[in-house]
């Protein structure tokens, strides 16, 4: 059709491609598409894809035009990711995939180059839920490491510490201010940390008790603070400003650097560490449960509305004893049931008297 208007199809395709060169480069497309669908939208976590688009999109492919970007260019990417992180490679190419989405709507670029891409196939493949919790000793051996690794820092062992100490995500901890926390214990709930709903994975508000050691950590980090209003302030110059608090991978950063001899675990694994303690500490499954900030499920779940925060007080305060001893390599495990055993053996003692 074009050749019977005496069009040079050639020429028309080169033209088209010249002008989707002309509406921007990679990096321009990322950048629209976050404040569109991310930033006006008020996604809950903003920051997770604004990970992958600094570490790894824009490094790799942000100086190329939009609408040169080719499968194969993505499949290198991925390629280099899906073995070490098989997780981040599959949310890399979920993001990736949202981009091109957008910019094929908005008329940015021709064509989504990830449409033929399979997490299975070419990202992380399907993921298998982890099973890594540390024990006793290995986090003695892995406080020890720290220890010897001056360029840890203090701000990440209190970081560490407090993800163990209060069972919560690192992005809780971290994009955390100072707001939410009554060290001094102004209310009938003592010290306490209210996170709200909106930074939670499950949408509900959460009081999280601090026991005195926990107290004195955040001390500590208040101090290291320097007057910010973020727990955990940006430690350096940000040229575009976009965090006022650390990075969350920050931590996992740090923690690459410390060569201890233990199997292979992430930040995440720490919660899971936590929960275990819990359970050989005889704390109960729904007090326990909620240290995590769990809900409980199905229908005790639906009717049982109490927060155990009490309960949770005095399971907190167990586990982070055993948590101080673990950091020194001295532990001795007393479970909840052993503490009730002996206080009741104490009372009658106390009555016989």
């Amino acid at each position: 059709v074009q050749i019977d208007k005496q069009e040079d199809p050639v020429a028309l395709r080169r033209e088209k491609r010249e002008e989707y060169k002309r509406r921007g480069l990679f990096r321009d497309l990322c950048e629209d598409w976050y404040r569109a669908e991310v930033l006006d939208r008020d996604m809950k976590h903003p920051g997770t894809p604004r990970r992958y688009i600094d570490n790894h999109l824009v490094p790799v492919l942000g100086s190329k035009p939009a609408v040169e970007i080719t499968v194969a260019d993505l499949a290198r990417l991925l390629d280099g990711i899906k073995k070490r992180a098989p997780a981040a490679a599959n949310d890399l190419l979920r993001f990736t995939r949202r981009i091109f989405a957008f910019g094929v709507r908005r008329r940015m670029v021709p064509s989504n180059p990830t449409a033929d891409l399979s997490p299975r196939l070419d990202a992380g493949g399907t993921e298998r839920a982890r099973n890594r919790a540390l024990n006793l000793d290995e986090l003695a051996r892995l406080f020890e490491a720290i220890r010897k690794t001056p360029s840890f820092g203090g701000e990440n062992l209190l970081g560490v510490r407090l993800l163990l100490a209060l069972c919560v995500r690192k992005g809780e901890l971290f994009g955390s201010r100072w707001s939410e926390f009554d060290l001094i214990g102004r209310s009938d709930r003592r010290p306490v940390w209210h996170l709200p709903a909106d930074r939670t994975k499950t949408n509900e508000a959460l009081d999280i008790p601090l026991v005195p050691t926990v107290v004195s950590w955040l001390r500590t980090l208040h101090t290291l603070a320097d007057r910010s209003e973020w727990a955990f302030p940006r430690r350096k110059h940000d040229k575009h400003q976009r965090a006022p608090q650390v990075s969350f991978d920050t931590l996992n950063v740090a923690m690459a650097r410390v060569h201890h001899d233990l199997m292979h675990f992430t930040i995440h694994d720490l919660r899971r560490t936590a929960r275990t303690h819990l359970a050989a500490l005889g704390v109960r499954r729904e007090v326990a449960e909620r240290c995590l900030g769990h809900k409980l499920g199905g229908v005790e779940g639906t009717y049982d509305r109490h927060d155990y925060y009490k309960e949770r007080r005095a399971a907190l305060g167990q586990w982070t004893a055993l948590l101080i001893q673990a950091e020194a390599g001295t532990t001795q495990v007393t479970t909840i049931g052993a503490l009730r055993s002996a206080n009741s053996s104490a009372n009658v003692g106390r009555k016989a008297q």
